[in-house]
């Protein structure tokens, strides 16, 4: 199948999965803010937030590797996943041992409390569908990989429904149905996808066990550096300026990570296409054509949040959270850059650079803290919003200067300046309440739109031409 059209394809049926996904938590959101108080939902937004960074320090980052060799020919997929879930049982037996000792860490243990039991069982159960999850992907399960994304879906709707206003279980209802909906799923995957089949703990491939490790290891500091970035605000924000502060940050990050909807369903269909097809020579102009078209819609996506944001928290939230509204536009401007990382990532994952991805996302990780401890006393919120979009920036500006030794992509500086400063005047307008700013930041928009139609229609054009030499050859 032609490149352009596998990530077409691929992109169609991740979409499925993460969309429906996604605006669930989007509008779950709405659920939570109104069965739970601002200070509520921000102690449980950050006990979550340290789970996440305990999955993939259990896992030993082996998810990472278990898409990127079972996608390459003659790696036996047996071997594959039990490597994978030995890691896994290894990691979480680390972790129990480990867990007194964590718990007399101030940031981890004042925060979690008597929730860990709870916590251990979520971080379990979310590393196990995470390996099953990435076991099919590598098997090349697409469809299969989409419905239980939907599936999974539904049961995280029912389970908080039924924990918060049936049971009303509250903050323990929330982490309750995560865990039962992350178990669904990967009991789905392991019967529907014959997945015991695979494990065979009597003859562990020691050699390929090795060589996954290799590869995963340095991406497990990679990800603690990019929950750094991505979380660690939310704790400076807990113990220096309160739960409720937190409260209000958690929900106006929210709606920037709409945007993730776009990344995160366009990187899992790229991973593939970028590791299974075409040569080296090839790589650089599909890696540059997709770039373009990848930067125009989550530039375009992130000004139609920013100018769209105050009338979405009306509705969004509770009155208690509206007043978050004001961070979105930094947050936007974190969460596009972070997306760009994640692009500029599958390059350093194509080649095998993992020690890479772990420099270029530990300089983000020690310039945001550094930055949050600065500016959250000065500005508050704010200072940890920018602290956020400094730090994404700055990785990806050493990242687009680093793959060039790797594979040569075409940024298109020029127009990525440009929607780079129409989004700024666009923010800066909205935030000082210009007279007339909704007028002056929807034409920042509209140009931004028609700045973008050239790249995506090349692209659209590029995919249709593909499709109909194929269809002349047959």
């Amino acid at each position: 199948m032609d490149k352009y059209k596998r990530l077409v394809s691929n992109t169609i049926l991740f979409a499925i999965s993460t969309f429906s996904s996604k605006i669930l938590n989007f509008f779950l959101t709405t659920y939570h803010t109104h069965m739970m108080g601002t200070g509520a939902y921000g102690s449980m937004d950050a006990i979550i937030a340290i789970g996440n960074v305990f999955i993939p320090i259990v896992s030993l980052g082996i998810s990472n590797a278990i898409i990127r060799f079972g996608l390459e020919k003659g790696i036996n997929k047996r071997s594959l996943y039990t490597n994978g879930l030995l890691s896994l049982l290894l990691g979480f037996m680390i972790l129990l041992i480990l867990t007194p000792l964590l718990d007399l860490v101030p940031f981890i243990g004042g925060t979690i409390g008597d929730y860990w039991p709870l916590l251990l069982i979520f971080v379990f159960t979310s590393c196990l569908r995470t390996l099953n999850c990435q076991f099919v992907r590598a098997r090349e399960m697409v469809r299969l990989y989409a419905i239980d994304g939907i599936l999974c879906t539904i049961a995280n709707l029912f389970f908080n429904v039924l924990f918060l206003s049936g049971f009303h279980l509250g903050a323990t209802g929330l982490i309750l149905a995560l865990i039962c909906s992350d178990a669904s799923s990967a009991l789905f995957l392991f019967f529907v996808s014959r997945i015991w089949k695979y494990i065979r703990f009597r003859r562990i491939d020691t050699r390929l066990f090795q060589t996954m490790l290799r590869y995963s290891v340095p991406l497990i500091s990679a990800s603690i550096f990019w929950w750094v970035t991505n979380t660690s605000d939310k704790l400076f924000i807990t113990s220096m300026l309160g739960s409720e502060v937190n409260g209000l940050f958690a929900t106006s990050y929210r709606l920037p990570t709409l945007l993730t909807i776009v990344a995160t369903l366009f990187t899992e269909a790229w991973q593939i296409s970028a590791f299974t097809d075409g040569t080296r020579a090839g790589r650089e102009e599909f890696f540059s054509r997709v770039w373009n078209a990848y930067q125009s819609v989550m530039f375009l996506a992130g000004a139609g949040i920013i100018l769209l944001c105050q009338p979405i928290m009306k509705v969004y939230v509770s009155d208690a959270f509206y007043a978050g509204w004001i961070y979105i536009p930094l947050l936007t401007f974190a969460t596009v850059f972070s997306s760009f990382d994640n692009f500029l990532n599958s390059i350093y994952m194509a080649e095998k650079r993992s020690g890479l991805s772990l420099i270029t996302m530990a300089v983000g990780a020690v310039l945001n803290l550094i930055l949050n401890g600065l500016l959250i006393p000065r500005w508050g919120v704010q200072g940890a919003a920018f602290a956020t979009f400094a730090s994404y920036f700055v990785v990806f500006l050493l990242r687009a200067v680093n793959t060039r030794g790797l594979i040569r992509v075409d940024f298109a500086p020029f127009v990525l300046f440009l929607n780079l400063a129409l989004m700024g005047f666009e923010s800066y307008w909205m935030l000082t309440d210009t007279p007339l700013w909704p007028l002056w930041c929807s034409l920042c928009v509209l140009l931004m739109a028609i700045l973008s139609f050239s790249s995506l229609w090349d692209t659209a054009k590029h995919i249709l031409a593909m499709g109909k030499r194929r269809k002349a050859r047959h």
